[in-house]
């Protein structure tokens, strides 16, 4: 299941893989969602070293200029 598709679930286990190399759509935004749906045991994959820091330094960039 997509962290877009488990918005509004809890699990209790969450599995949450990042991909290879950097993405614009993987923000800091769509990593919370991820982890937040783990209510008690939390694995996260990075297959790649230093993509989970590329991704919570990307904001999501909303052509309203709301944050």
């Amino acid at each position: 299941m997509t962290v877009h598709k488990s918005q509004g679930s809890e699990f209790q286990h969450t599995a949450l893989l990042l991909p290879q190399t950097p993405n614009p759509i993987l923000t800091r935004e769509l990593v919370y969602t991820g982890i937040t749906r783990a209510r008690d045991w939390l694995t996260q994959i990075e297959a790649k070293r230093g993509i989970l820091n590329d991704a919570v330094a990307r904001e999501v960039m909303r052509v309203s200029g709301a944050r």
